[in-house]
């Protein structure tokens, strides 16, 4: 899978994430529950890790960096 293609699966994922959390939070709003809260809890941790996992694909640039360098455009040197 090519750079570009892993950014595009790594955002729709994040907004799928985001758009159950939503839906977990209003389930909770609604009719509070156990099962429900334990369930928000679960799509929080869950758009937790596709933030971290879009993060991590939309900073590939496919160069070498240190730790503490960024990945953003430096014209190519």
């Amino acid at each position: 899978m090519d750079q570009s293609s892993r950014k595009i699966d790594a955002i729709f994922e994040l907004r799928e994430a985001a758009e159950a959390k939503a839906r977990a939070e209003k389930e909770v709003d609604d009719a509070p529950s156990a099962e429900k809260r334990d369930r928000l809890l679960e799509t929080q941790l869950t758009l937790e890790e596709k933030t971290v996992a879009a993060i991590t694909a939309c900073h590939e640039c496919g160069h070498e960096h240190a730790p503490d360098q960024d990945h953003r455009w430096n014209g190519g040197g």
